[in-house]
Parts: structure tokens; C-alpha cells; sequence
């Protein structure tokens, strides 16, 4: 009897703790700013991925704990890299979390959440208003609780779309579960992931028109972002709605770069030149699609091209992609103000300009703190690479811009990394993720204040 009271009064004791430590934790949680809710979003994930991923259900062989934290910071971050072959080394299971976890680390973990209370018939309470515009960057005029239902809608939709395209093709190719298949892709291309079931990734679909143009179209909708899809959207609706400058600026950078890179590549890659001209032609638009979009795809072995090619996938992996969209690098709107800063200085000019329209201050030193981060963090990735790992110093380089821009492109040297090494870049695809100017709010507290207005200021 005695022994019984004396586990009552220990259980009870236990709850009364449990319960204070619970009640400090959403104390400290809630006073949260933004850009630090947003960081801890994502390392939640990231927490909760490792522990799912390594359950043995999802396993199909022994996978180290380090590698299956990598590839669940590759799959949350959207990048794509991976150490292991996903198709032999996870199960059905562990295949179906990446496909998860990619799917929120593209839409944003806001948006799930918002979205169900939204479908629950409750309004958003301003902090979460916060945290989802630190997330996203929204131009004036578009309501939040709108532009989250059509988000969750437009990516359904779309990727049932190109599902159904992908799974004819792959059916057609004989693709051992096709249906799967053709679902996993077609998420991952427009979560910009980067992840396939194939250990060669598209190479074997090179020459199929289909699959090289649903996969571009699905990266390069989800790369110009949710922004874009939206405004679309209205001016389609609606006959007097006009698409914002925000739009203009993303779809112009975004063809801007395909336009120039492409030629070069085509002419340039030595590698593509034993290829019909039809498969030359889907090798370079691919290739600078899927750098510039930073979905990760490789329809041509990245190992074998050449220097020139590398440095023109760099560049196209450093500018990335879009606001609000699921892929990553210092995003076409900051290019844009750097250009505009650039064109400005040469003529001459206090005020500037990106065709014809003034950007303010504020959102010009936004800007160039953002590229200045990223340049930074770049830096101090490859160095640090440098010394860990002994690789040819442009393979570094390169996958260092890899996990920055979230694209999930390799020479080949992700398996061989040390454990050191995978720490570093799985540290990069994070950082690349939340964006090194989300970052430093989070760590600069006092700053946080400020982070969701600086955060919108990019896209308009």
C-alpha cells in the first residue's frame, strides 16, 4: 500500500514538472521573433526526419546516422545531395518521408500549418502572419490567408499534372514502378528536391522530350514561386488585375539566364558534341534549368564536363532562383537590385533603377547585405572543405555552391566525404535553405524585430 502512494506522489510530482517545463518552453517559444520561429521550424524537421528516416522500417540496408541527417537536411532543404543511393539503401517507407519532407521544405512548414487552420475556419493570429512573411516575401496587396490556400491548390494541381505526364512516359519506358515513380519525381522536380529514384538520376531520359519538358516545366514553376503562380492566377480571374513588377523582375532574370547560358553551354561542353543535335540541345536546356532553378536533375554525368560548363552551372546556381519560390541561391530580385545598383554607379546616377523603376534604399541594402551573407558563407564553406577533404579544389567549390543554392548538382564526390565533411555541407544546405539573412535575425535577436520587413523588402 505504502508503495503504491509513494508512486502516486511520484507521478504526480513528475506531471507538476513535466507540466512547468512544458509551460516554459511555449513561454520562451512564443516570444519567438520570425526569422528565429522560422529556424527552429526547420531544425524540428530536420530532428524529426533523422529519427523516422532511421527507424529500420525505412532502411533497406544499415545507413549510418550521419548520412541519414544529411539527407534529411537535403530533403527538408530541398537540395538534393545525397551520400547513399536513395533506391537501394531506403525502403518504400523511407522513400515516402524524403518525398515528405521535401514537399514542406518546399512549400514551408508555415504553410501546412496555416493552412489547416485556415481550413478549420479560424483566422491567423498576427505572429503567424510574421513568420509567414519572414518565410515568404509578399508584395503589397496580397492577402496571406489567400496566397496560402492557392499555394497548397496550385501545388497539388500542378504536380498531378505532371505526374500523369511522367508516369505515361515512364510507362512507356518501362520503369519499375511506374506510378511511384512518376509521383516521386514530379514532387521533387516542383519542390526543386532534386531527388530521383534512378542512381543515375534523368541520364537514361535524355532523349525523351516528354520528361525533359514536364521536369523543366515543374522546376521552373516552382522556381519562379508561388508569387508569380499567383499573379497569374488574378490576371487571369480577373480582367483589370495587372501583374505586379515583383513578377516582371522574376520572369525576366529567370529566361535572362536561360537565354545567355544555354548557347554558351551548348557550344562549350565538349561532351555533348558525340550527341544528335536533339539530345545536345535537351543537355543544355536541362542542365542550366536545373542550375538555375536549383532542382539538382542531371540528364548528362556532371563528373565529365569540363571546366567552363562548371563555372557557367556555378553561376547559374549562385543567382538561384525566386521569392516565395522552393528553390534557393541569392534569388533573381536580389540580382536584379544589383544590376540596377551597378547600372546606376556607371551612369552616374544617385537614384536606383531596374527598367525605368526606382528601387528604395532600404531594399537596395537588403539586397546587398543578402549577396554579401551568401558570398561569405560560400567562402567559408569552401575553406573549410578545403581542409577537410582532399578533392580537386573546383569540385569544392562546386559542391559548395551546390549546398548553398540548395541544388543538389555533384561531381560525384558526396559519398566520399568524411564525416567532417558531410557535417559542413549538411550545415551549408540548411543555411542555404532558411537564407544566410533569415540567419543572422535568428542569431541577432535584437535584430528579429525587423526581419519579416526586411524579408518582404526582397521581393518588391
Amino acid at each position: 500500500m505504502w508503495a503504491v502512494r509513494s508512486l502516486g506522489a511520484c507521478t504526480r510530482r513528475l506531471c507538476a514538472r513535466l507540466q512547468r517545463v512544458s509551460k516554459s518552453v511555449y513561454g520562451r517559444w512564443i516570444t519567438l521573433k520570425p526569422a528565429q520561429l522560422l529556424t527552429c521550424g526547420f531544425l524540428s524537421y530536420v530532428v524529426l526526419g533523422t529519427v523516422l528516416l532511421s527507424l529500420p522500417l525505412a532502411r533497406q540496408t544499415p545507413v549510418p546516422v550521419i548520412d541519414n541527417l544529411f539527407n534529411v537536411v537535403s530533403a527538408i532543404s530541398t537540395t538534393g545531395l545525397t551520400t547513399v543511393s536513395v533506391p537501394d539503401s531506403y525502403s518504400f517507407f523511407g522513400e515516402f518521408i524524403l518525398l515528405v519532407l521535401f514537399q514542406l521544405g518546399g512549400i514551408g512548414y508555415m504553410t501546412t500549418t496555416s493552412f489547416i487552420i485556415l481550413a478549420r475556419g479560424h483566422p491567423l493570429s498576427n505572429a503567424r502572419i510574421g513568420v509567414f512573411n519572414a518565410g515568404f516575401s509578399l508584395p503589397a496587396g496580397f492577402h496571406v490567408a489567400r496566397f496560402i490556400r492557392h499555394i497548397v491548390i496550385f501545388s497539388l494541381v500542378i504536380e498531378a499534372v505532371g505526374a500523369t505526364l511522367l508516369y505515361l512516359e515512364f510507362r512507356s519506358y518501362r520503369v519499375v514502378q511506374p506510378l511511384w515513380s512518376a509521383v516521386f519525381h514530379s514532387v521533387s522536380a516542383f519542390a526543386t528536391a532534386g531527388f530521383s529514384l534512378n542512381n543515375s538520376s534523368l541520364e537514361d531520359f535524355r532523349a525523351s522530350g516528354i520528361v525533359n519538358l514536364t521536369i523543366g516545366a515543374l522546376c521552373y514553376l516552382g522556381a519562379i514561386g508561388f508569387i508569380v503562380l499567383q499573379d497569374a492566377y488574378l490576371a487571369a480571374r480577373y480582367r483589370g488585375h495587372r501583374i505586379t513588377f515583383t513578377s516582371k523582375v522574376i520572369l525576366i532574370i529567370t529566361g535572362l539566364v536561360l537565354v545567355v547560358e544555354m548557347p554558351l553551354f551548348l557550344v562549350c561542353e565538349p561532351s555533348l558534341r558525340a550527341m544528335p543535335i536533339r539530345e545536345r540541345i535537351y543537355g543544355a536546356f536541362f542542365q542550366i534549368m536545373a542550375a538555375s532553378t536549383t532542382s539538382g536533375f542531371n540528364s548528362i554525368p556532371i563528373g565529365k564536363l569540363s571546366a567552363a560548363s562548371l563555372t557557367l552551372i556555378v553561376v547559374a546556381m549562385v543567382i538561384g532562383a525566386s521569392p516565395s519560390g522552393t528553390g534557393g541561391g541569392i534569388k533573381t530580385t536580389s540580382l536584379s537590385v544589383l544590376l540596377g545598383i551597378a547600372a546606376s554607379t556607371l551612369r552616374a546616377r544617385s537614384n536606383i533603377t531596374f527598367f525605368r523603376h526606382q528601387i528604395p534604399a532600404h531594399r537596395v541594402a537588403t539586397a546587398v547585405a543578402s549577396a554579401t551573407l551568401y558570398a561569405c558563407v560560400l567562402t567559408v564553406g569552401v575553406f573549410l572543405l578545403s581542409l577537410t577533404e582532399k578533392q580537386d579544389y573546383l569540385k569544392l567549390v562546386f559542391e559548395t555552391a551546390s549546398a548553398l543554392g540548395t541544388v543538389g548538382l555533384s561531381t560525384g564526390i558526396t559519398g566520399a566525404l568524411t564525416s567532417v565533411g558531410k557535417g559542413i555541407v549538411a550545415a551549408i544546405m540548411f543555411i542555404g535553405r532558411i537564407g544566410p539573412l533569415t540567419l543572422g535575425f535568428a542569431l541577432m535577436r535584437s535584430a528579429c524585430e525587423d526581419a519579416s520587413h526586411v524579408e518582404t523588402d526582397l521581393a518588391t
